[in-house]
């Protein structure tokens, strides 16, 4: 049976700990990622590299194994992916202090949501394959870091999305059972480590990025947060 938005909002009254995903899922810097990837795949092996390689290579899985995987499809294996991971997070950091005001936004609803009386009283967490200083920066920005309690990132795990390891240490912290959880995440690889845990889970829909996978990996799909709380 196909759940309702009835059922969704039922499971958010009841849950004591929600899990979210940073990128897609409370901001979206996706066209920023993509752009700052261009730039090092442009700089060092003159490839053009596009939205949909983002999307199949790296798009919530992390720039570390997403960049190997990426030039192994190229058929490149002479690389420091040490070297390419920080030449990413330099073009990146200065993407963000260019673009914050301009590119970067809030999910529609997400700031309600948080502010909403019933969720302002659950333990709340970040699962990301982002860096904790680049998600304290962006929420910091757009005051809502405050909502949260623990951001877990990829220097937290040994194996990062799509395996589900960040999000069951987020359960341990968090002390709550898979039933006591909710999990909100938007890429492939993401849905698929929250799929893992057993854990109902609410897919953000972000329309010509996840369309042709958000309703198979999800339990229930929403546009914007507001929905879960008028």
């Amino acid at each position: 049976m196909k759940n309702t938005l009835k059922i969704a909002k039922e499971n958010i009254f009841k849950a004591k700990g929600l899990l979210f995903d940073f990128d897609g899922t409370l901001v979206n810097l996706d066209k920023l990622n993509v752009d700052a990837y261009t730039l090092v795949f442009r700089e060092m092996f003159n490839l053009e590299f596009t939205r949909d390689e983002f999307m199949k290579y790296i798009s919530g899985k992390g720039s570390r194994n997403g960049i190997v995987g990426y030039l192994n499809s190229k058929g490149i294996k002479e690389y420091s992916s040490q070297k390419l991971n920080t030449m990413f997070y330099k073009y990146k950091k200065r993407l963000i202090n260019e673009r914050i005001k301009d590119e970067i936004y809030l999910l529609p609803g997400i700031k309600e949501f948080l502010k909403d009386s019933n969720v302002k009283t659950k333990k709340k967490i970040i699962v990301t394959s982002s860096r904790k200083d680049f998600v304290e920066y962006i929420l910091k920005y757009f005051d809502i870091y405050k909502y949260f309690d623990k951001v877990i990132d990829r220097f937290d795990v040994v194996r990062g999305k799509p395996d589900s390891e960040g999000y069951f240490k987020g359960m341990k912290y968090l002390g709550y059972t898979e039933d006591e959880c909710i999990i909100f995440e938007d890429s492939f690889f993401g849905l698929q480590s929250a799929k893992g845990t057993g854990i109902f889970t609410i897919g953000i829909l972000n329309k010509g990025w996840n369309d042709d996978f958000v309703y198979q990996l999800s339990d229930f799909v929403i546009e914007d947060y507001r929905s879960l709380i008028s």
